[in-house]
């Protein structure tokens, strides 16, 4: 606890006046040895323009004898908004509503033969539009509660829930004022008056300024109320306000826009002695703006084209402020007829006029009931069925209306083009004979108007020209084997199915077949074709011109043997070909003989594959070829001198060596220590007598070799070691 200085008085003090004060009360607690919790609570419109809560808000504490024991500055605990409750589950508040309460916690000892104490906070001033008090500007609030010297220890009532932040117009209120009393004293409730306190003297800090640096001395002056208001009717309302003595419910319904000011007093008794008097100061605020529990759902469209849509219905609702719902769908001699969903959708066993309803939050006092009537009709369903050809060089159509109607139904019918009757239009149920007057496509529209009800259906016809047959080859002649591409180019709309007989046997259903010929003659082809949709019709070709295949020739060809060595590179070649009238022989060498012969003999120039190639060709221009391949190969050998004389004389001056039939080679020359002196990987590289042949001349003497290799015809490997003699 702190002593307020004047300076900080004096400051805190010029130029604020609470206007946005709204409310407040203030209640104590014992806590032992003399020691009280004091709790202040103010409630300020957190949507005005005023000044926020005072931190610190100054709490004065006076004796028996009204001589200020203690003088206060405490801070503010916490604040937090009120939540926007409406005053019952039947409304909701506006968004716009907003109170916000302040929390003022301290501690003070007060000795038990000091009392009885009185404890006041002051504060001013109110809104200047409050309804029922006059020149509410010029009053201000004192909060106070009496402290009782006997019996010691003891704790006041407090209030068990927040005030309302708003009341609804013409919307019954029941809210609770009841107050917590931890001693077990009785509690009595009845409606006071507000007390005043403070003033509007912005230039002072004493009793008459907006925030006074001390509370006055009890007693304090009851603010009065305006023409027509009291105590016991302080808010425009009808039934007026009450407030039960006992419980502490608040009940009535205002029934005017506007702020109302007035307080709720508590009494606390024990053994027939007034202990204290807790006191809620508050100003309760009436609108209009809240929002009423309402029932309603849509109204049934009543266009004929969709009000006859069948027995199931989509209901919508379209209720104020409500969370449950129940509708009885007017079936009669039925329990089951009912729904809990907010948009049910129900199927009527019936068709027939039925009142619907819905009621809004049922079985409370905030229930609403709206009761619309709705028809239920079969869906007409109108189609129509096409009678007639698609054909248009013979076409004739009759149309068969279908659905769901009368016999007084009425028929409108648009056939979508001209007519040879010259009108595209009919009344009929069954309008028949209908030839259009062009090929191509219709759209055909049936509306049915039946009673309340009107429905329609578009469907198209189509007139096609009748299917003409074709088709054409890539080729007409060609040679054993040979594939002929055959193209469907027929004009026609839809499906069809094809047959093709290709003459030598075989058929084929595709539209584009490939079909290959494999004996010599002339081959007359059938296709036919068959329309499945459209224009429905069979038409078939037999070809008058031959598709002609001519023979091959046979070309033979034998050469002996079919596998030599370099060292006899000879081949006899017997050609054996029938049928044909030129031909030609390719020798592996790339020479090529004209009509060669039947006998003929081939050396080859190289080891390998050897190719021939043998070309026959008939008087038709049919050609064929055929190619036999041999063999030349090429055996190991390897040749190696024994001594060679490098002295620049050209004669013997390098270590030559013959190698054939080898695919990899590798040759090391090394001196009588091991020392290599040579090395090469090319069969036609040869040691000169000079270190690695770039080097020093090397002595004459006995060198050993080393040769490693991997023969061509089977890929093994063989190593060859020796000696050579160096002569200087």
């Amino acid at each position: 606890m702190r002593r307020i200085g004047l300076f900080l008085l004096l400051l805190l003090g010029f130029g604020m006046q609470a206007a946005h004060l709204v409310g407040g009360e203030l209640s104590y607690r014992c806590l032992g040895g003399s020691n009280y919790e004091l709790r202040l609570i103010i409630y300020r419109d957190c949507a005005s323009n005023g000044a926020p809560f005072d931190d610190p808000a100054i709490i004065t504490i006076f004796n028996g004898s009204n001589q200020v024991v203690h003088n206060l500055q405490v801070p503010l605990h916490q604040s937090s908004f009120l939540p926007i409750n409406a005053p019952n589950n039947c409304t909701a508040l506006p968004s716009f509503v907003c109170t916000q309460e302040g929390i003022y916690l301290d501690t003070v000892n007060l000795p038990a033969g000091g009392g009885p104490y009185t404890v006041s906070h002051q504060r001013c001033c109110r809104n200047n539009s409050i309804d029922n008090i006059p020149n509410p500007r010029l009053w201000g609030n004192t909060y106070t509660i009496n402290i009782p010297a006997s019996p010691a220890c003891n704790s006041s009532p407090r209030f068990s829930a927040a005030p309302p932040v708003a009341l609804c117009l013409n919307v019954p209120v029941n809210i609770d004022m009841g107050a917590i009393e931890t001693d077990g004293d009785s509690l009595y409730y009845f409606l006071c008056s507000p007390l005043h306190g403070g003033g509007n003297q912005v230039n002072t800090t004493g009793p008459n300024s907006p925030r006074p640096d001390t509370a006055s001395a009890p007693p304090y002056a009851l603010v009065p109320f305006s023409n027509t208001y009291s105590t016991s009717y302080p808010i425009a309302s009808s039934p007026a306000f009450n407030l039960d003595p006992q419980t502490g419910m608040l009940s009535g319904k205002p029934n005017q826009v506007g702020q109302y000011v007035f307080a709720v007093c508590v009494q606390e008794w024990r053994n027939g002695v007034l202990l204290s008097t807790l006191r809620r100061d508050f100003q309760f605020n009436v609108t209009a703006a809240c929002v009423r529990t309402t029932a309603d759902f849509d109204e049934q469209d009543l266009d004929p084209y969709t009000l006859c849509s069948g027995k199931t219905i989509q209901f919508n609702e379209d209720c104020i402020n409500t969370s449950r719902y129940f509708w009885d769908f007017g079936v009669p001699l039925t329990n089951s007829d009912t729904s809990n969903l907010p948009n049910p959708v129900y199927t009527f066993p019936d068709t027939g006029v039925y009142q619907v309803m819905l009621i809004a939050e049922p079985g409370s006092s905030c229930a609403d009931t709206m009761i619309r009537e709705f028809k239920v009709f079969e869906g007409l369903n109108v189609g129509f069925d096409i009678g007639g050809q698609a054909c248009f060089d013979q076409h004739s159509f009759n149309f068969t209306p279908t659905g769901n109607f009368g016999p007084d139904a009425q028929f409108n019918w648009n056939f979508g083009g001209n007519t040879t009757s010259g009108s595209n239009t009919s009344t009929l149920k069954n309008p028949s004979g209908i030839v259009y007057a062009q090929s191509g496509s219709y759209l055909v529209t049936l509306e049915i108007e039946d009673g309340d009800c009107k429905d329609n259906y578009s469907d198209s016809v189509h007139l096609y020209p009748r299917p003409i047959l074709k088709h054409r080859l890539d080729a007409n002649s060609g040679c054993v084997p040979y594939a002929v591409s055959f193209r469907d180019s027929s004009e026609y709309a839809g499906t069809a199915i094809h047959f093709w007989d290709f003459g030598d046997g075989f058929t084929s259903s595709q539209q584009n077949p490939v079909h290959l010929y494999e004996n010599p003659g002339d081959y007359f082809v059938y296709h036919r074709l068959i329309t499945t949709s459209a224009c429905k019709d069979t038409l078939e070709e037999q070809s008058s011109t031959a598709i002609r295949i001519h023979p091959t020739p046979f070309p033979g060809m034998i050469i002996m043997p079919e596998e030599t060595t370099i060292f006899n590179p000879e081949f006899e070649i017997t050609l054996t070909s029938e049928n044909y009238s030129t031909s030609s022989l390719l020798f592996p060498d790339g020479r090529k003989v004209i009509d060669p012969g039947n006998n003929l003999v081939y050396t080859a120039r190289d080891t390998g594959i050897q190719r021939f190639v043998h070309i026959v060709e008939n008087e038709f221009g049919c050609s064929d070829t055929v190619q036999v391949e041999t063999y030349v190969q090429q055996p190991f050998r390897l040749y190696i001198p024994n001594a060679f004389t490098p002295n620049g004389d050209g004669l013997n001056d390098r270590f030559s060596y013959s190698i054939l039939g080898v695919q990899e080679f590798k040759i090391r020359i090394l001196n009588r220590w091991g020392q290599l002196v040579f090395q090469t990987g090319d069969p036609s590289y040869f040691w000169n007598g000079r270190m690695n042949n770039m080097g020093d001349v090397l002595p004459g003497g006995v060198y050993t070799y080393v040769i490693e290799v991997i023969q061509k015809e089977d890929l093994t490997s063989v190593v060859k070691r020796g000696t050579v003699s160096l002569i200087r």
